[in-house]
């Protein structure tokens, strides 16, 4: 009962209701020119146009598909959903956001920043191709004198990331998808106010809609009261809209331009394994020293700009570069990817990883809803003699979208890619490791809608211990794994069967 009055009390309930009742008046005018103008195959037409249009995009045939069955079966509800979660094609004022967000490359990247090596000198031919599609699209740069240190949970790497805090002198830099209250962000956020009173700046950015259900409705002005600079990413409004579609997913938190943590744990208790909500959480994380940092710190002003009020605006990124070096026994590169230009750079990274290894490419995901170029990708590397392994969940933390993560891996499982399941709980973790030689850790899951509609960020390390932590963390993973055989996936009860199809039709909502 509690849970259900939270539920219909919470803005999340409200916004959707709204959105619903707008697609019901829609519904309904179309309804009333049928019966009044005799206009009876109106619907029917208005599914065949969008789905036309729908067709004519460039996205993966494997979405369009999806949302054209969805339009020609439920044409208005199928139209008006599409506005809400698919339709990316941007307005005067995303068009406006889009040229300021890419125009700060240009302003504010230093390309001269002590560090930065060429790719072409120090990576193999294949790890430099890599860098240099990563660098091409994200302006993201290859630097040595960062040390690392690699968490396997989000438990380890809490303690860090405190520590790390209580440190600041100059700013704290913090964007996250999810805020949720708790013992992690209590301790966080007594931290953050005791450093506002000692003159340290402090920007925090959350994500509206990943935060809607976990803090209070303008949550970021009970965090100004503090002093704290807070921002939600892309307020979440009532009504049919595309701008719904953009959410920041990424997780990231930087110190005085010399300390940055990332990896898969948001701002939430379940992350470090205080709540128990499905199973054991297995997350990751790892915190970066030194030059590599101005990634990060870049990736983070370069959003806060496009979000953030005039009066919190920064005006100087060089103010944010880092101060300190440190020793390193690999490289480092970290990205970000936006859904503002074409290019799904997390999903090429993968691709390339994938495409390039000679031995193994080992992948952790919590959702694998793929399209058609992963799994060529994937089928082409097994059947090349590559051992290739996935870990999934095996407790699902949205029972829909795991129907669907099952249902990918029939095309796998029969071209011999081995599937593993984790077993004591949910499987957060998104990483990539290939031939020792390569490691990609960060925020970006095997899905539409993160390839797709999010600010996503990663760190891909070249060589050095965290790539070798990485494969450490995989083996042990395995052994709390069950391994998915082909004969047990299609022996699966029909009902699993039934659902996984079902799944299919709505995969672009997941």
């Amino acid at each position: 009962m509690r849970r259900l009055l939270k539920l219909i009390t919470g803005r999340l309930f409200w916004t959707f209701l709204f959105i619903f009742l707008q697609i019901g008046m829609v519904a309904l005018m179309l309804s009333l020119v049928e019966s009044r103008f005799g206009f009876t195959i109106l619907n029917t037409a208005l599914g065949i146009i969008v789905s036309f249009l729908i067709f004519s995009r460039d996205d993966a045939p494997e979405y369009r598909m999806s949302w054209i069955i969805l339009i020609l079966v439920l044409p208005v509800f199928g139209c008006s959903m599409y506005l809400i979660f698919g339709y990316k094609k941007k307005g005067i004022a995303q068009e406006k956001r889009m040229r300021m967000y890419h125009e700060l490359k240009s302003i504010h990247m230093i390309d001269a920043f002590p560090g930065s090596l060429d790719p072409e000198k120090v990576l193999s031919p294949d790890n430099a191709r890599l860098s240099r599609y990563v660098s091409g699209l994200s302006e993201s740069k290859v630097f040595e004198h960062t040390s690392t240190q690699y968490y396997p949970l989000g438990d380890l790497c809490f303690p860090h990331m405190i520590e790390e805090l209580e440190k600041a002198r100059r700013f704290i830099l913090m964007e996250y998808f999810i805020i949720a209250d708790g013992h992690f962000w209590g301790t966080v956020l007594e931290i953050l106010k005791r450093k506002v009173s000692e003159g340290v700046e402090v920007l925090l950015m959350y994500d509206d809609m990943g935060s809607i259900t976990s803090v209070p409705k303008k949550f970021y002005k009970q965090l100004r009261e503090y002093g704290i600079r807070a921002v939600a990413f892309n307020p979440v409004r009532p009504r049919l809209n595309p701008k719904l579609n953009y959410r920041d997913h990424r997780k990231v938190c930087i110190i005085d331009g010399n300390v940055a943590i990332s990896g898969g744990l948001n701002i939430a208790d379940e992350y470090i394994n205080r709540v128990i909500s499905h199973g054991h959480w297995k997350d990751n994380g790892f915190v970066i020293k030194g030059d590599g940092v101005w990634n990060y710190t870049f990736m983070f002003l370069q959003l806060w700009s496009m979000s953030a009020p005039e009066e919190y605006q920064v005006s100087d990124f060089s103010a944010y570069m880092p101060t300190e070096t440190a020793q390193s026994d690999g490289l480092i590169q970290s990205f970000g990817d936006s859904p503002l230009d074409e290019f799904s750079i997390a999903e090429n990274a993968y691709i390339s990883i994938i495409n390039s290894a000679k031995r193994y490419v080992w992948i952790s995901t919590p959702y694998l809803i793929l399209d058609s170029s992963m799994i060529n990708a994937l089928v082409l590397a097994e059947r090349s003699g590559v051992d290739v392994r996935i870990i999934t969940p095996s407790i699902p933390d949205k029972p829909s979208v795991f129907a669907h993560t099952r249902s990918n891996y029939r095309p796998l499982l029969a071209c011999g890619v081995r599937i593993y399941e984790y077993v004591p709980g949910f499987m957060h973790a998104k990483m990539f490791i290939s031939d020792d030689d390569i490691a990609l850790v960060g925020t970006a899951n095997m899905d539409f809608r993160t390839f797709f509609l999010h600010f996503e960020s990663g760190t891909i390390f070249y060589g050095g211990k965290t790539v070798q932590a990485v494969k450490d963390d995989f083996n042990d993973t395995f052994n709390l794994c069950k391994e998915i055989t082909y004969k047990e996936f299609v022996n699966r009860p029909v009902s699993q069967k039934l659902t996984a199809l079902l799944s299919k039709v709505v995969a672009p909502l997941l």
